[in-house]
């Protein structure tokens, strides 16, 4: 029986890998094609002169930094995209906020970068132009790079992967076209690049950005700035998401230092390693990007049991397309050294299976870090690791001098750090706490409040034109009280309502009415008008699909509905068949009867408490009245919010 559970688990982990890897293999094109065309436009830019080369070679390499911002808030958008993919209005709203949030960044960037031309170009590039324009128009590129870059990975977080395909791939066309046309027309010169490059990103930046319109309803101004919309803890999120980038980035330079350092030797075949074998990384990163995906919406369903099933065959994937990597060196060991200069072929020997090992830790670690424990919202382990792996790889580099120079001791110790923190991250994997949905904060009140009260007029209905009907009240008064002359009429407003003129609040004279016999002559006339009038046939109200949020919201945890109204059962479900509300998601309706008390709508509220066994932090007040429907709330230390037309489930405990 356990040999036969096992193989389920060993059948299952294949129809897995093999669904994952079909469903990633749009994405493992795009990065496959990506990294060949890459190696074209690397030679011709070759045929530049040395200098040139050379400069143009270091202003890339700055804006590799771009990718590095658009990667670092495009993984924090992630887990809000893909947590909350089922609700298109969050998608929008969060992927709107990550290009925002690039835009604004990136913007800085370059223009700091235009600010100090004489610093980048001739104190960092070594190169002294004729003129700036080279410069300039590489600027421009920075800038439309980091935004082209943040908008694929958007594209590839929404699973859009053919549009990502083509919005990657069709600026690198553009760019090798772009090269032949200059060499074959004899004018290779280095602002001509220049200007191929700013060309072809922008291409993919408007395409990226056309294809993402076409596929959501609303059309969205990136441009409309609206950071507000995040709370403290999304934005930590998204800053300690960007900051493990950044410092990955820093650890990632600090060991081409460590290396160059310790000997070119060491430094030229590590370099060679990771420029030839690099493409297979490609398998790693198709798949676990579009596990990475699964994981997230599995979460965003608070189905943990299968992100943690997503997150454990990824692991078991992650192995499989190591000992595919490693096999693959080694086949390729020999082509490979013989590719090397010719100086270093005996040490390409030694330092394929030094790379491939790093490798086996890297895989791992790079699975852990960057597409799985961070997806609960959980970053500060990785942010923590990151900060330590980098800090270590930084102090090697100061340290250089007083090592021997052995390239087993130096591989060695540019993959400690991930053997170091593999055990934690596999301790923290284990225990599943990072199993967690970004909406499920203790704190936020979509998970504190089960129970919500709702008045009803100007609440759940609202923008209702009253005249009319104070017209009819005022009507009826006249009428009933016609033997009062003007002075008569206002000693008694005096008497029972401390009034001196007619108010507006049909319910104060319908008190006033009673007190003066008239109560009957009131219900006969109320029960005869069953029109609605044009104000309340012009209303507006709450629409079904929106109380439905709260509805969801009670029932998840364990509370429910309430409508407390100073309105009469009637009116209510007059209004309420007029205008298709659905009442029926209320669990009960209250009719105050305690309007003139001090404690009003009070009582009622300490009923459902009581009767419900909710604590005040449990239930929640909506309605427009300060009076009437807030002050009983504060009174009680529940939680209440004040509306005045119309709500929505977001803007309340979003």
């Amino acid at each position: 029986m356990l040999m036969k559970k096992k193989n389920n688990k060993k059948k299952g982990f294949v129809r897995y890998f093999k669904k994952t890897y079909k469903q990633s293999r749009v994405y493992l094109l795009r990065l496959l094609l990506s990294a060949i065309l890459s190696i074209v436009i690397t030679v011709l830019a070759n045929l530049l002169e040395v200098k040139e080369l050379t400069y143009l070679n270091a202003f890339l390499a700055i804006g590799y930094f771009s990718n590095m911002i658009a990667f670092g808030f495009s993984n924090g958008m992630n887990i809000f995209v893909n947590q909350n993919i089922s609700s298109k209005e969050k998608v929008e709203k969060y992927s709107k906020i990550g290009f925002e949030l690039t835009f604004a960044f990136s913007l800085v960037f370059t223009a700091f970068l235009i600010a100090f031309p004489k610093f980048f170009m001739e104190t960092i590039g070594g190169y002294v132009p004729e003129d700036y324009t080279f410069y300039y128009v590489m600027c421009g590129y920075f800038f439309l790079n980091c935004l082209f870059n943040y908008m694929t990975d958007i594209l590839k977080e929404l699973k859009l992967m053919k549009m990502n395909l083509f919005a990657t791939i069709s600026p690198l066309v553009i760019t090798i076209v772009g090269f032949l046309v200059i060499y074959f027309a004899g004018v290779y010169w280095l602002t001509l690049i220049a200007i191929i490059y700013l060309i072809s990103t922008a291409f993919g930046l408007v395409y990226s950005y056309i294809a993402f319109l076409k596929n959501n309803i609303v059309k969205i101004n990136f441009l409309k700035f609206d950071f507000s919309k995040l709370n403290l803890r999304q934005w930590l999120i998204i800053i300690n998401n960007f900051l493990s980038e950044l410092i990955w980035e820093v650890g990632y330079y600090a060991t081409s230092v460590f290396l160059l350092r310790t000997s070119d030797a060491i430094f030229n075949t590590y370099s060679y390693l990771e420029y030839i074998l690099d493409i297979f990384n490609c398998f790693l990163f198709a798949f676990i990007t579009i596990t990475s995906i699964k994981i997230s919406r599995a979460l965003g369903q608070n189905q943990f049991q299968e992100a943690y099933r997503h997150a454990k065959y990824s692991i078991y994937a992650t192995l499989v397309i190591w000992a595919f990597y490693f096999i693959g060196s080694i086949i390729l060991i020999y082509p490979v050294a013989l590719g090397a200069n010719s100086e270093y072929f005996d040490l390409m020997f030694l330092a394929i299976p030094c790379y491939s090992f790093i490798h086996l830790f890297r895989f791992i670690t790079w699975n852990f870090s960057s597409y799985m424990l961070r997806l609960g919202g959980k970053n500060t382990l990785v942010l923590s690791t990151e900060i330590f792996s980098t800090i270590f790889l930084v102090t090697i580099c100061f340290i250089t001098k007083f090592l021997p120079v052995n390239i087993f001791l130096a591989y060695f110790l540019i993959v400690l750090p991930d053997i170091i923190v593999l055990p934690i991250y596999c301790i923290y994997f284990k225990n599943k706490k990072w199993l967690a949905n970004i909406n499920d904060d203790p704190k936020s009140l979509s998970n504190t409040i089960k129970t919500f009260i709702f008045d009803f007029d100007d609440t759940i209905s609202y923008n209702v034109d009253w005249s009319d009907y104070v017209r009819h009240i005022n009507d009826f008064f006249n009428e009933h009280f016609s033997y009062l002359n003007e002075e008569e009429r206002k000693e008694l407003l005096k008497k029972y309502l401390h009034k001196t003129k007619l108010d507006d609040d049909y319910e104060l004279i319908k008190i006033l009415m009673d007190k003066e016999g008239t109560a009957q002559a009131w219900l006969d006339y109320r029960d005869s008008w069953t029109e609605l009038d044009e104000g309340e046939k012009n209303a507006k109200h709450i629409p079904n699909e929106e109380l439905n949020k709260f509805v969801e919201q009670a029932k998840r945890l364990g509370g429910r509905l309430y409508i407390v109204s100073n309105s009469r059962i009637k009116e209510i479900k007059r209004f309420a068949d007029y205008h298709n509300v659905d009442l029926s998601i209320f669990d009960d309706i209250y009719i105050n009867e305690f309007k003139q008390t001090k404690e009003g709508k009070g009582l009622y509220y300490k009923k459902i408490m009581e009767e419900d066994e909710l604590s005040p932090k449990e239930v929640m007040v909506i309605g427009n009245s300060y009076k009437s429907d807030i002050l009983p709330a504060k009174k009680l230390k529940m939680k209440y919010y004040k509306c005045y037309e119309g709500f929505t489930y977001e803007e309340i405990v979003g």
